[in-house]
């Protein structure tokens, strides 16, 4: 007999199993499953193998969902049509046996922005006993991740009631519907398709390049997932989300196979972790304009100062220049609109020594990093700033390492984006946000004030836009510095953008890791003049920031090709009516 059979613990945890039948949890699997057979006599009667878990299993089902003479309980799903007409003719051989026609939800999309959508599936004993007052069956389906889950208030509708009169003898006299099923509110996602779409394909198809080592791109065997992050930098919205490896939603509506969930959990790239929301990376050379506004603000260097950069700095543990690690040459002499240009480590080492690490943390608090961002989704982290927890000892090399980015820096894309959302619109942090809005099922506009409110009580965090005063000279310079990434010669990703007509402010970065090879990371926002979009892209194992911005290329150009056309940008919904039968 199989230790397992595939299905019987899809649905219910295995302690919750043991508590129905009060037997131990220390029984093995096979153990528990003879138990049950022998408990319904199932081993007296001639079945074989396979009817005898049919029935264990039908058994279970009704012991765990209170059977009775007017609670049913669902035996079968997605059955044919052929099975419902066989059915059908035997009503009189089958008592007790109804064929009811449901609704559920259905991704029409697949995989698409599945880590931000989330899904649905059956609720489970312990969410009905918590939620049974609040309009629950113990059938029912309830969001389990993503918007799916956070939004579970609105997007729930209400059960109709249906009234029974039966006779002396249980059998049923008449039927009239005494309270009718109304459907859920409908909740509009920021997210634009086509760069979703966009997003998707290119962030599996860099990474697979990466993987492989495919023309133009230096083999890193161990480059397996990624995400990337586009906003409106205006108004915090999200353009496109996407996580790498994914997943189906469709898989979990009806119950998970027992060997899919298996291989889901146990694979290592973790494809069911929104790696935007949840994951959290050294920011790596991305780090640098930040690094240069609190120079610059503090003081301690100036818009034409030039810094010699010797390859080797002189100071603390003497860490070198990444230029000069691989090629052994220097920069020279270079201001900060240069350093960034080139990405030159022993130009921001001076700096940090100069400014020290309490201004570093200062202007990284201001920026939003090391905090939530508010998006309307659970599994938000916070992330950590270096230099931030005073506990800890710290000594000037710490300061070299934070200044580029390394240390104990490590934040999520999504705050990264926001980051670069708020150099690219002159100073104003916005609050992330994925949800567009929510109106009835009778269209009428739920006010945002009440789902903000609604937000910030089940994620229990609260967030509000900040208006930071920046020194706009600075920032010039710092974007000058990052345009000429992309477009001059010399530039870390001048490769990836010179051909294209999008005016970009980019600026790569190579990420050390505590084992294998260095995550990749690009971050930019276009265009220079008037900027309205920011994307975040990191490719974990990737190595190159250059490599990473294959990812985001793409998505400006389709993003700026749909503003040309001035196509109205498509939405995904998740429309409560949406379903399938």
């Amino acid at each position: 007999m199989d230790s397992v059979k595939e299905g019987f613990y899809a649905d219910s945890q295995r302690t919750s199993l043991c508590e129905t039948y009060g037997i131990e949890t220390t029984l093995t699997d096979t153990e528990i499953l003879n138990y049950i057979y022998e408990k319904y006599g199932l081993n007296d009667i001639g079945f074989n193998e396979d009817e005898k878990f049919k029935v264990a299993r039908l058994r279970y089902e009704l012991a765990t969902n209170v059977f009775s003479l007017f609670s049913s309980v669902t035996i079968a799903k997605d059955v044919s049509y052929e099975t419902m007409a066989i059915i059908e003719e035997s009503k009189g051989e089958l008592p007790g046996i109804e064929i009811n026609v449901n609704s559920k939800r259905y991704y029409p999309h697949g995989t698409l922005a599945s880590h931000l959508i989330g899904y649905v599936s059956s609720i489970s004993s312990e969410e009905y006993q918590k939620l049974k007052g609040e309009g629950y069956l113990y059938n029912s389906s309830i969001g389990k991740m993503g918007i799916e889950t956070t939004m579970e208030r609105y997007l729930k509708g209400d059960n109709g009631l249906k009234r029974t009169e039966v006779d002396a003898e249980g059998e049923i006299a008449a039927e009239y519907m005494y309270k009718e099923s109304m459907s859920g509110n409908n909740v509009t996602l920021t997210i634009d398709y086509r760069l979703q779409t966009i997003a998707e394909t290119n962030l599996k198809k860099v990474i697979n390049n990466i993987a492989t080592g495919a023309p133009g791109y230096v083999k890193q065997k161990d480059a397996n997932a990624g995400c990337v992050i586009a906003l409106d930098v205006n108004s915090g919205e999200v353009l496109a989300m996407a996580s790498y490896p994914t997943f189906n939603p469709n898989d979990f509506v009806s119950g998970i196979k027992y060997s899919k969930w298996k291989a889901l959990i146990e694979n290592k790239t973790k494809p069911m972790f929104n790696r935007v929301i949840s994951g959290t990376y050294s920011p790596g050379s991305t780090f640098k304009m930040l690094s240069a506004l609190a120079g610059l603000d503090s003081k301690v260097i100036t818009l034409t100062e030039k810094i010699k950069d010797n390859g080797r700095y002189e100071h603390a543990n003497h860490p070198m220049c990444w230029v000069y690690s691989y090629y052994g040459r220097t920069h020279g002499y270079i201001n900060v609109t240069q350093a960034i240009k080139v990405s030159c480590n022993c130009f921001f080492y001076e700096v940090g020594r100069r400014m020290g690490i309490e201004n570093l943390v200062k202007y990284a608090k201001m920026f939003g990093l090391g905090s939530k961002t508010g998006i309307e989704l659970y599994g938000e982290v916070s992330g950590m700033i270096a230099g931030a927890n005073e506990e800890m000892d710290w000594y000037l090399g710490d300061t070299l390492s934070a200044v580029i980015g390394q240390s104990y820096n490590s934040f999520t894309p999504v705050q990264l984006a926001n980051y670069i959302s708020t150099l690219a619109n002159g100073g104003t942090l916005n609050k992330v946000s994925v949800v567009k809005n929510v109106t009835t099922n009778e269209y009428e506009n739920i006010p945002n004030s009440e789902i903000v409110a609604y937000i910030e009580d089940i994620t229990g965090y609260k967030f509000r836009s900040t208006k930071l005063t920046l020194n706009e000279k600075h920032v010039d310079a710092i974007v000058e510095g990052m345009r000429s990434v992309t477009s001059e010669q010399g530039g870390t990703s001048y490769i990836v953008f010179k051909n294209s007509d999008i005016e970009v402010a980019g600026k790569t970065g190579t990420a050390q890791v505590s084992s294998g090879t260095p995550n990749g990371v690009f971050v930019g926002f276009a265009p220079i003049e008037n900027p309205q979009i920011a994307v975040v892209a990191i490719v974990e194992h990737g190595d190159s920031g250059s490599a990473v911005a294959n990812i985001v290329k793409p998505i400006l150009e389709e993003y700026f090709n749909i503003s040309k056309d001035g196509v109205n940008k498509d939405v995904i919904d998740i429309l409560t009516p949406s379903i399938s039968y």
